[in-house]
């Protein structure tokens, strides 16, 4: 009886370690996820070099930000991706708790993995979407173009 109790603890104790996402949509729900929850590092372990390059200077935006203001919790309704060979547009219909979206997702497929790759345009601000995001994260975006000019 002892045995059997000290193998259960030990098998409890071992860690499983987490598959990695395969499918595209698979990977583009977990780099969301890990977006949502501010685990930029493991964002970054689901993108291609630019897609981390971008994440890098997401994350340095809203490093300044109260965490609880910064976490969201992002449904997927609609995902379809579609494209030939190693890369793939995917178009998506998202709800969080503030807003309903679309976005789009370019995906790449590197050493047989699907990768997350950054946005192919800057983000274009709408009156409508001003609204919506914090004034720090706003002044902080409008700040940065204009040093960049």
């Amino acid at each position: 009886m002892f045995c059997l109790l000290a193998v259960l603890a030990a098998l409890a104790g071992c860690k499983q370690e987490e598959s990695k996402p395969e499918t595209p949509e698979e990977v583009l729900k977990q780099y969301q996820a890990n977006i949502d929850k501010n685990k930029f590092e493991e964002a970054r372990a689901l993108s291609t070099p630019a897609g981390q390059q971008w994440l890098s200077e997401l994350e340095a935006i809203i490093s300044n930000e109260q965490v609880d203001s910064t976490v969201l919790d992002t449904r997927f309704l609609s995902l379809a991706c579609e494209g030939a060979g190693d890369t793939l547009t995917c178009s998506c219909v998202l709800e969080d708790q503030y807003e309903r979206y679309t976005a789009m997702y370019r995906l790449v497929r590197q050493e047989g993995q699907w990768l997350v790759d950054a946005p192919e345009e800057d983000i274009i601000i709408e009156n409508d979407l001003i609204e919506s995001i914090p004034d720090s994260l706003l002044e902080e975006y409008l700040d940065e173009e204009i040093r960049q000019d």
